[in-house]
């Protein structure tokens, strides 16, 4: 799905900055090394080395984590030394290393993952974290989440360019809503044209996201022997409530 979609991230996420300031406070409370679930193209990994925090990376598109390595190949030796990334299936995390004092699951990537897939996870999770340290997982308010129209309709979510061709890519969403399931189907559509005209170039990625409100998240983590020490509902670290943008949560 995401070696699809590759091209386009960085583009369609250039305005994803807010958690940044977040995550560099989370960071410093534990001190220690970072891993991040679901690196991507660097995203989070830049900022939290060049803020000196010693991070490794897992994702298993090769199309995202070449990106990343290309932006890698920009910075200086000392970020670059701070940065491992990894090739690899999120519920197998035998490679990554121990003694981790925060692990990030960022901005929808356990949406991804049904029940069964995702206490796996957090099982795999515990096994990673140092004594005392934090897992934090970011996801959209679910409660946001169930009031999707589900009306199939193609909507225009933004226009952007391509400063590598000058393509002007239009990016558009469809939503069909399993409530009962507590699955959102998303179909992204991607269509490229040339800055002159010409044929347009459309790129379809079906994604499937499940929801979880707290108390499902709250039984999750307790399967996995962990438990929620916090819940946010955005970045600024206001309480979480039905009607906040974002669903956060701190784990140990």
């Amino acid at each position: 799905m995401y070696d699809l979609i590759a091209p386009y991230y960085d583009l369609t996420h250039a305005q994803l900055t807010d958690d940044v300031g977040f995550l560099l406070w989370l960071a410093r409370q534990g001190g220690g090394k970072v891993l991040e679930l679901g690196c991507g193209t660097g995203r989070l990994l830049l900022p939290l080395a060049r803020a000196g925090f010693v991070i490794t990376g897992v994702d298993n598109s090769e199309a995202m984590l070449a990106l990343a390595h290309q932006k890698l190949a920009q910075e200086d030796e000392l970020v670059r030394g701070r940065i491992t990334v990894l090739a690899a299936d999120m519920l197998n995390l035998s490679g990554c290393g121990r003694d981790f004092t925060l692990v990030i699951i960022p901005y929808n990537t356990f949406m991804h993952f049904p029940p069964p897939q995702a206490e796996m996870l957090l099982r795999q999770i515990k096994q990673c974290l140092a004594p005392g340290g934090q897992l934090f997982i970011d996801l959209i308010n679910p409660y946001i989440v169930a009031q999707t129209p589900n009306d199939h309709l193609l909507t225009l979510e933004q226009t952007v360019t391509d400063p590598r061709n000058g393509h002007t890519v239009l990016q558009f969403s469809r939503h069909h809503l399993e409530t009962v399931n507590q699955v959102l189907h998303i179909t992204w559509i991607y269509d490229a044209t040339p800055p002159r005209g010409g044929p347009i170039h459309r790129t379809v990625v079906p994604v499937t996201y499940h929801y979880y409100y707290p108390h499902q998240l709250e039984l999750l983590l307790d399967a996995a022997s962990l438990s929620v020490t916090a819940w946010y509902g955005h970045y600024k670290q206001t309480p979480f409530a039905e009607d906040t943008p974002r669903l956060l949560l701190l784990a140990s």
